[in-house]
C-alpha cells in the first residue's frame, strides 16, 4: 500500500520538472500555431522587434560615422601635447586650425577646468589662458602679431570650468565624448565638442576640438540609412536639428530649433514625446501620424551625460512585408523548433537539479507538515526511525541503529531523494529521540551530519538538508535527503555497500545490479 503512496516531497519534485516540461511544450506548440496560422497580432510584435534592431543598428553605424569626423586628419588621434606653455600650445593648434577650415575652437582643461582656449575669429585667433578669469584676450593675427583684444568670447566661466571638469573626471581613455558646448560658450546650440585624453608633460588632461553643428550634418546627410527614412539630432534642452532637410542658404548656419519649430510631422512627433518622457529615449517607440504607423528611437552620442542624441524614425511598412512573407514564416519556424528542441534538451539535462528544487520547495518545515507527511505512511520516498544512536531493545547506544540511519540516507541518495523522520515509530507513532540523549537539539543534527561524513564521504553532505521540528511537544528530525548523479557508496568498517530504495525499504545491490545501476546512471 505504501508503496503507491510515495512522500509529498518526491511529488512535487516530480511535478516542477513536469510542469516545467508542460510548459515549454505548451509554449511550443501555441508560438508554433500562431506563426505558422499568420495571426495578424504575432506578426505585428515581430515587426515591431525587427524594427528595433533596425533602428539599433543604423543608430550604432552613425555613431561610428560621427565619430570618424573626430580622427580626420588624424588630429584627434594626438596622444601626447610636449608642453602645456602657452606658447607651445598655440603653435600646435594654431597650425591644426589652419589645416581645419571647418574648427572653431580648441580646448584644453584638466580636473580643475579650462587651462588654455583658442577660438577663431575672422581676424585671427583669439586666445586666453587659465587665472586670467576670462579677461585679458589676446589677438594673434595672421602675420603673426599679436596684441590684447577688446573683442572677447562671451562666456559664464565657473559654469564652464566646472563642466569641462566633470567631462574630465567621467572620460576614459580611448573615449571620445560628444557634448554641446555652446550655451557655456554664448553660441547656443550650433557648436559641438568632441573631447578626448592626451598625455602631456604635466600630467593627463582633455583636449576638446570644437565644431559648428553643420559639420556633423554634412557629414550625416550622405550616411546610408537603410530603412530609416529620418534622422536628426536631438539636444537634452529639447532642441531639434532635423539631418537631410533642404540646405540653409549661403553663409547661413544651420541652427537648431523647438519641436514646434520643425516642418516634418513625423519628427516633432517623436520629439514631443522623448522629450516630455525621458524614460522614452532608448527605447523603440511608436506613433501614429496621419494614419500612417512609424516606430522612433533615441541613441546617446556621448560617452556619459546624454547631453547630445541622434534620433531615427522608420515606417512600420518598411518592415511588414518581409515578415510576412513565407520564407520568414519557414524560416521563423524552423528557428522555434530548434528553439523548443533545445529547451527540452536542456530540461532533461537538469532533471535531477529542477526535482531537488522541488523537493527542497515541499520539504516539511512545521509540526502540522510532518503529521500530514506521516499520515501518508513509509513509502519509497518516506521512512520512519524512532531513534538516532541507542537500541531500544539492547538499551544501550548501538553502531547497528547509526549504520540503518546511513543505509536509509544512502539509499535515498542513490534513488530518487527521499525524507528520513527520526523520532517516529514504525506505525507513525511521533515519540521523539529523547532515549539517545543528546544535550541539544544542535547536538544531535551535528551528529546526524557526521553520520553522513563518517559513512558516506564529506562530499554527500549537501545532498542532506536537516531540521529539528517541534512535533506534539517531541522533537523530529527531518532529514531530506536528494538524489545524486555519483553512486553514494556506504562505507562499513572494511567493506563497501551499495544502497538504493526498494518499495518502503532500503535494498542492497550486488556487484552485477550495481554494475547495471551505473550503466542507466
Amino acid at each position: 500500500m505504501f508503496e503507491q503512496r510515495p512522500a509529498r516531497s518526491i511529488i512535487r519534485g516530480k511535478n516542477l520538472y513536469r510542469i516545467l516540461q508542460a510548459g515549454v511544450l505548451l509554449a511550443w506548440a501555441a508560438l508554433g500555431a500562431l506563426v505558422f496560422w499568420g495571426v495578424r497580432e504575432v506578426r505585428h510584435d515581430a515587426a515591431a522587434v525587427a524594427v528595433e534592431s533596425s533602428a539599433r543598428g543604423l543608430a550604432g553605424a552613425v555613431t561610428v560615422l560621427v565619430n570618424a569626423v573626430t580622427s580626420s586628419g588624424g588630429d584627434m588621434a594626438l596622444t601626447r601635447l610636449d608642453s602645456l606653455d602657452p606658447a607651445q600650445l598655440r603653435h600646435t593648434f594654431s597650425d591644426i586650425l589652419g589645416r581645419h577650415p571647418h574648427m572653431a575652437a580648441v580646448m584644453v582643461s584638466d580636473g580643475s577646468g579650462l587651462r588654455y582656449l583658442l577660438i577663431r575669429r575672422p581676424d585671427g585667433l583669439l586666445e586666453t589662458v587659465a587665472g586670467q578669469d576670462g579677461e585679458g584676450w589676446t589677438l594673434w593675427r595672421a602675420d603673426g602679431s599679436s596684441g590684447a583684444s577688446t573683442a572677447s568670447a562671451r562666456f559664464d566661466h565657473s559654469a564652464l570650468n566646472n563642466a569641462l571638469a566633470e567631462e574630465y573626471r567621467h572620460l576614459e581613455p580611448g573615449q571620445v565624448n560628444w557634448r554641446s558646448p555652446g550655451q557655456l560658450l554664448d553660441a547656443g546650440e550650433s557648436w559641438l565638442a568632441a573631447a578626448s585624453l592626451v598625455e602631456s608633460g604635466a600630467g593627463r588632461v582633455m583636449v576638446s576640438f570644437v565644431f559648428p553643428v553643420d559639420v556633423v550634418i554634412s557629414q550625416l546627410d550622405g550616411a546610408e540609412k537603410g530603412r530609416a527614412e529620418k534622422v536628426f539630432l536631438f539636444w537634452d534642452s529639447g532642441a531639434v536639428l532635423p539631418i537631410g532637410d533642404a540646405d540653409p542658404a549661403a553663409g547661413a548656419a544651420r541652427l537648431p530649433t523647438s519641436a514646434a519649430g520643425v516642418g516634418d510631422p513625423v519628427i516633432a512627433g517623436a520629439v514631443e514625446r522623448m522629450a516630455a518622457d525621458t524614460s522614452l529615449r532608448g527605447v523603440p517607440v511608436p506613433l501614429r501620424v496621419g494614419g500612417e504607423a512609424w516606430w522612433a528611437f533615441l541613441v546617446p552620442l556621448s560617452a556619459f551625460g546624454d547631453t547630445l542624441s541622434l534620433g531615427v524614425v522608420v515606417p512600420m511598412a518598411g518592415v511588414i512585408p518581409s515578415l510576412g512573407s513565407d520564407t520568414f514564416l519557414q524560416v521563423f519556424g524552423t528557428a522555434l523548433a530548434l528553439l523548443g528542441a533545445a529547451a527540452i534538451f536542456v530540461l532533461r539535462r537538469n532533471r535531477s537539479r529542477i526535482e531537488t528544487l522541488g523537493m527542497r520547495h515541499g520539504a516539511a518545515r512545521t509540526g502540522d507538515e510532518v503529521l500530514r507527511l506521516i499520515a501518508e505512511g513509509e513509502s519509497r520516498g518516506l521512512e520512519f526511525k524512532q531513534t538516532m544512536r541507542f537500541n531500544l531493545k539492547a538499551g544501550k547506544n548501538g553502531k547497528e541503529i547509526e549504520h540503518a540511519i546511513a543505509k536509509t540516507v544512502s539509499a535515498f541518495i542513490n534513488s530518487e531523494g527521499g525524507t528520513l523522520l527520526v523520532g517516529v515509530a514504525d506505525d507513525g507513532t511521533v515519540t521523539g529521540f529523547a532515549e539517545d540523549n543528546f544535550a541539544s537539539d544542535d547536538k544531535a543534527l551535528l551528529h546526524f551530519n557526521n553520520l553522513v561524513n563518517q559513512y558516506l564521504g564529506t562530499e554527500f553532505s549537501r545532498y542532506v538538508e536537516t531540521m529539528a521540528i517541534q512535533v506534539r511537544g517531541s522533537t523530529v528530525l527531518r532529514a531530506l535527503c536528494m538524489p545524486a548523479r555519483v553512486p553514494a557508496i556506504l562505507r562499513n568498517g572494511q567493506s563497501e555497500e551499495f544502497y538504493v530504495r526498494s518499495g518502503p525499504a532500503s535494498r542492497q545491490l550486488t556487484l552485477s545490479q550495481f554494475h547495471e545501476w551505473l550503466r542507466n546512471h
